[in-house]
């Protein structure tokens, strides 16, 4: 199996007694260490073993064409108007694509391929060339090669989906519709609905494909953390007022001092509630920004500071941010010269935000 198998497929070949070889995803599909390559080796090593070729075998594209396709035709009662699949082998959509397009040469078959996989460009060349196929997310479906169970003629539309938009749709079905599905169904329903959208007939009738279960993909799809760490999943966005309502603590949701108040009583006031800086607020604006640190190591040198109004001694205003500003942007604006943010909401001023809030809020997360 390619590396990029989930280990709920491995686990699941172990139970059932088998020795499961992990071959690299990243190389040529002729390289000595890919997937069918390797199987071909083991199959010409091993006394009385017997190679599937599933990528090479008719009896793999004959099957559906004996089976899944009358099937179909007799459960739609011959109304089927699109089918809309995936090809790994090829073998399905090409036995029942065959099948259908017998019965009625209207029926137009689609199939789907992750970015990445040479099959679409293939199909749009006639198989004259195809770009360089790369590695892709979505398991099962797509190739780095023409398999000999595919007929492309078959094939009335070929159109590509991202490894993201399989994801998500196969995400989408498991919650909305109770369908717990894998990666390559989510990428087929994201066709259907593309073409579901063009169609304007009240007649039309499609059918797509669900290939197997979400069970096996409890690691990679249905794992946030995978999803974030592949990229195919924004993180919550969380606003600066939702991180205020988070913040631990009995201060009050905004302390703060005035001009003429001393540095004394704003120092001491910053020991109350535990806070190392204060806005300096002169009605309902920001006319400056006090700093324990700095005004206390002043204060050292020079006592008589204390008494001093704290209009004398202040910095610069902290900036005022709206409060559905997403914390990552806030994150931004936050720096050693600027060490907090005002937070203003529908009423006003709401609270600050520290540098050493948003710390603590991404680690609690």
């Amino acid at each position: 199996m390619p590396d990029k198998m989930s280990q709920e497929k491995v686990r699941l070949l172990k139970a059932f007694g088998a020795e499961v070889i992990i071959t690299p995803t990243a190389v040529p599909p002729d390289h000595p260490d890919s997937y069918v390559m390797v199987a071909k080796r083991i199959a010409k090593e091993t006394p009385n073993a017997i190679l599937a070729d599933q990528f090479y075998n008719e009896a793999n594209p004959d099957a559906h064409y004996a089976t899944t396709g009358p099937e179909i035709w007799e459960q739609t009662e011959g109304r089927v108007t699109h089918l809309v699949a995936s090809a790994g082998t090829g073998g399905t959509i090409t036995g029942v694509a065959r099948f259908l397009k017998e019965k009625n040469p209207k029926v137009r078959v689609i199939s789907g391929d992750p970015v990445g996989s040479i099959l679409a460009d293939l199909w749009r060349s006639k198989g004259k060339s195809h770009g360089e196929g790369v590695p892709y997310k979505v398991e099962g479906v797509g190739q780095d090669k023409l398999p000999g169970t595919i007929d492309l003629a078959l094939i009335d539309d070929y159109r590509t989906v991202s490894d993201r938009e399989a994801f998500a749709m196969a995400r989408r079905l498991t919650r909305e519709e109770g369908l717990f599905v894998g990666g390559s169904s989510g990428l087929i329903l994201h066709v259907a609905l593309q073409v579901a959208r063009e169609i304007d007939d009240p007649k039309a009738c499609m059918v797509a494909f669900l290939c197997d279960t979400g069970e096996r993909y409890l690691t990679k799809l249905y794992n946030d953390e995978w999803m974030r760490e592949n990229q195919m999943l924004d993180g919550d966005r969380v606003s600066v007022l939702q991180l205020l309502g988070a913040k631990k603590g009995d201060a009050p949701v905004l302390v703060s001092t005035a001009p003429g108040a001393s540095v004394r009583q704003a120092l001491r006031l910053m020991s109350l509630h535990d806070v190392s800086q204060l806005p300096v607020l002169d009605g309902r604006d920001c006319v400056g920004s006090i700093s324990e640190a700095v005004v206390s190591a002043r204060a050292l040198e020079d006592p008589k500071l204390l008494d001093a109004a704290v209009s004398a001694v202040m910095d610069a205003p902290f900036p005022i941010v709206d409060g559905a500003l997403p914390v990552e942007s806030a994150v931004k604006l936050l720096s050693k010269t600027n060490p907090a943010l005002l937070v203003r909401g529908s009423n006003g001023m709401q609270g600050i935000v520290t540098r050493s809030d948003v710390l603590q809020f991404l680690m609690a997360r």
